[in-house]
Order: structure tokens, then C-alpha cells, then sequence
């Protein structure tokens, strides 16, 4: 009791006291007792991001509960193999795979040039069956914008996602 005391119930008393305060500076907070920082969380800019926060960890959960449900159910040969593929992307900085991230998605990366090749052979059928073939291919923009945030933060933390589930899973009964 005394190690939860005083390394996490006096420092959440102290973050708590300090919610009450304003700054004063760059490490100076005047503890004033307002409520200003309370109700400036009920604006919309906060409360988007809380939105944003709650649809990734339900896509999160959507998506990960069946790859944790399978990896539970899979042979034992497959089990480590299925856990590697989820563990993977750890191995490499967050960084460099922001970056691979930004050229899938970018005008000129593979997402857009397959949707291009999906499109032209959409053309090429509609030429082939009579009809007048489609515009010119222009390239979606799937960077800087709410799709690009969600899918990214969807990609980092879905691995948070799957493993504590799979070890809540593989613990549960079998035999029923």
C-alpha cells in the first residue's frame, strides 16, 4: 500500500490539484479553484478527438476480436507464426512506419495506383461491352485528412488490441 500511495495515489492527487489551476508560465501553475479547465473540455475540438479516439478502438475491436479469436483456435503449429504477423510491425520504429504509411497513401503510392488500374480495367470493360469509356483516372486524396488519421492510428494500435485479447481468449475453457 505504500508504493500505490506514493507513486500513484500522490502523483493523481497532484495532477488532480493542478486541474484547478492555470499557467502562470512555463512550469508555474497559480492553483486558482476554476472550473474553466472542466468546462473547456466540453468544447468541440476535445470532444472530436474523443470521438475520433472512440471509432478507432471500436474498428480496433472489430477487426481484432476474429484475429484474436483465431489465433486462439488455430493448431499450435500456426499459433506462433500468427503471433509473429502481429507482432511484426514492432520491430519497426514508429516513425519509418509512419512513413511507409504516407507513400501506401500517397498520390503517387500503391493505393492510388491500384485503384487507377482497377479503374482503367473498369474503362477497358465498358469500351469492350460498347459503352463510352470512363474519364481520366485522377488520384484520390487519401492523405492529410480524418481518413488518413483513423487509418493510421487504427494501424499502430490495432496490435494493442489483438494481444490482450488473444491472452484473455486462449485462457478461456475449450471444452465447451
Amino acid at each position: 500500500m505504500l508504493w500505490v500511495t506514493a507513486f500513484f495515489l500522490v502523483p493523481m492527487a497532484i495532477v488532480w490539484l493542478y486541474s484547478f489551476g492555470e499557467n502562470r508560465g512555463l512550469t508555474d501553475i497559480d492553483l486558482t479553484g476554476t472550473l474553466d479547465n472542466y468546462k473547456r473540455a466540453t468544447e468541440w475540438l476535445y470532444l472530436s478527438i474523443f470521438a475520433v479516439a472512440a471509432l478507432v478502438t471500436l474498428i480496433c475491436l472489430i477487426i481484432g476480436f476474429p484475429v484474436a479469436m483465431a489465433i486462439t483456435f488455430v493448431s499450435e503449429k500456426w499459433r506462433p507464426w500468427l503471433l509473429l504477423a502481429v507482432m511484426l510491425p514492432f520491430w519497426t520504429n514508429l516513425l519509418i512506419r509512419t512513413y511507409a504509411l504516407m507513400m501506401l497513401l500517397g498520390t503517387q503510392g500503391y493505393a492510388n495506383k491500384g485503384l487507377g488500374a482497377l479503374w482503367e480495367g473498369a474503362s477497358w470493360v465498358k469500351v469492350l461491352v460498347g459503352l463510352a469509356p470512363l474519364p481520366t483516372w485522377e488520384p484520390v486524396q487519401l492523405l492529410f485528412n480524418n481518413f488518413a488519421v483513423i487509418f493510421g492510428l487504427v494501424y499502430v494500435h490495432l496490435p494493442f488490441m489483438v494481444l490482450p485479447l488473444y491472452a484473455a481468449l486462449d485462457r478461456l475453457d475449450r471444452s465447451l
